[in-house]
């Protein structure tokens, strides 16, 4: 009879609290999601009607207490409640963890465990990879750099080069490229944000060595004798630092009162207080370090700088057969003459077919007319000549050089304009040119242009020349210009 009964109170227990864990629990599961000094309590609840429980609390895999082991002592911040749940107070970051709350039952049944979860938000922080924040490579090798985040939830990392978002297609912490470009030097930052309080960031300085680069924003230096005059060089890079000098035809430049060499910022100078005849002539500032070297070229000369046609439509008078051009150059000394060079450029009279126009690329034929100089010492000399005996509702183009004692000057831009319709005369299209403004190319021409140029002795006898590349550029803008008049 005892053993049916034993029998019977097993069969209403495992009735009462059941085969499955969880459904003994008065409790369920949860995920907390908190903040830094804040107190959570995780719950645990079963039924003890069969007399008191024995429950341990355990943090991962360690135990935290066990509500019958005296011995067994809660950490600091952590206390058992009567009701079996668990509470934790400042709450850290540390605190991150999966709690466990385990039932000790009597025999036949075994434990039954409940586990709850604690994430503990807090804002960001960030390492740089490598520590110091400052990583030095040589041209060609790899650059390796990152930053190293802690925070809850995960951060997410974006970088920026020298203040400007880098387009990249993922968040990553790590950035690996090959240093191909001294350009690709500079500071990494990266910005990283959870959504936890401020983003932080971090920088990282690449440097890459490579050979110096020099730039001059002016080679061609006018002077005078008596005058002040200066070459500037920039040093725009030079990792490791570079050596620099200053040569004459070779030989370093020697220094004292008058000629001096200054260096501000990456402006290197070479400065003299007052020139004299013999200082002029061709200078090398050059900057060397063991990866390489780099030079730029001056010329400290007085013969004058280079003409500037003056487009103006009050002043450019056009006819039919003429046209009054302007130009002005800087030179210290007297203009003794100036060359401007004419040609046709396209819309000239076919030489086969009278009284029709053609656009066939003329030969490359300049025709050159001598101006004289004036009397005045400069600093600015204009001049203003007309060039008569044109061909009507003719394009043509010019340039013009000068000279004075030191020699002559290199050749302006070129300036394109248009010669008026004649009478009885028709043009290529139902429009005119008159009104076509003169247009001043900003290159200048090559040297060679004028070297090569055949000579002509009267203005009646100007001969036709265009460049082939640009003639079917120029007159389909032409057209269109006329067009939308």
């Amino acid at each position: 009879m005892t053993s049916i009964r034993t029998i019977l109170k097993l069969f209403v227990l495992i009735a009462v609290h059941g085969t499955n864990s969880e459904n003994a629990f008065r409790s369920v599961p949860v995920t907390v999601k908190t903040y830094e000094n804040e107190t959570v309590l995780l719950p645990c609840y079963v039924d003890d009607t069969e007399g008191k429980l024995r429950v341990r609390w355990y943090k991962d895999n360690a135990l935290l207490g066990d509500s019958m082991d005296a011995h067994t002592l809660l950490p600091p911040r952590v206390r058992m409640h009567a009701n079996y749940s668990l509470q934790v107070d400042l709450l850290q970051a540390k605190d991150t963890a999966d709690y466990t709350c385990e039932v000790i039952r009597p025999e036949p049944w075994g434990p039954i465990r409940q586990t709850h979860s604690i994430e503990v938000q807090y804002s960001p922080t960030v390492r740089t990879i490598p520590d110091d924040g400052f990583l030095e490579v040589r041209k060609g090798e790899y650059v390796d750099i990152g930053c190293d985040t802690t925070g809850t939830p995960t951060p997410i990392v974006n970088w920026r080069k020298n203040g400007e978002p880098m387009a990249l297609l993922e968040h990553r912490p790590r950035l690996r490229f090959r240093a191909e470009h001294r350009l690709l030097a500079g500071v990494y930052e990266c910005v990283v944000n959870n959504g936890v309080g401020d983003p932080v960031k971090a920088a990282i300085r690449v440097v890459i060595h490579d050979a110096p680069v020099v730039s001059a924003e002016r080679s061609f230096v006018h002077t005078a004798v008596g005058l002040r005059a200066a070459l500037a060089a920039r040093l725009e890079f030079a990792v490791p630092p570079a050596r620099t000098a200053w040569y004459r035809d070779g030989r370093p430049v020697r220094t004292d009162d008058r000629v001096v060499m200054m260096v501000q910022d990456n402006v290197h100078q070479l400065i003299f207080r007052t020139v004299r005849k013999t200082d002029l002539g061709n200078y090398t500032f050059r900057a060397e370090n063991k990866l390489g070297m780099a030079d730029v070229q001056f010329k400290l000369t007085g013969v004058p700088n280079i003409a500037s046609f003056k487009v103006d439509s009050s002043l450019n008078k056009a006819t039919a057969t003429s046209f009054t051009l302007i130009w002005e150059v800087d030179s210290y000394s007297t203009i003794i003459e100036y060359n401007l060079w004419i040609r046709p450029y396209y819309g000239r009279l076919s030489t086969t077919e009278p009284d029709s126009f053609t656009t066939e690329p003329p030969a490359n034929h300049w025709s050159k007319i001598v101006v004289p100089g004036d009397a005045r010492e400069g600093p600015i000399h204009s001049a203003v000549y007309t060039v008569r005996g044109l061909t009507p509702s003719t394009v043509y183009e010019a340039i013009v050089t000068s000279r004075n004692r030191f020699g002559w000057s290199k050749p302006s831009a070129v300036l394109h304009f248009a010669t008026e319709p004649g009478a009885g005369r028709t043009v290529p299209s139902t429009s005119e040119y008159s009104d076509i403004s003169p247009i001043l190319e900003e290159s200048e021409p090559e040297a060679h242009n004028i070297s090569q140029a055949q000579v002509f002795e009267r203005v009646s006898e100007l001969s036709s020349g265009a460049r082939e590349n640009s003639a079917a550029i120029l007159l389909v803008a032409l057209i269109l210009f006329l067009q939308l008049r």
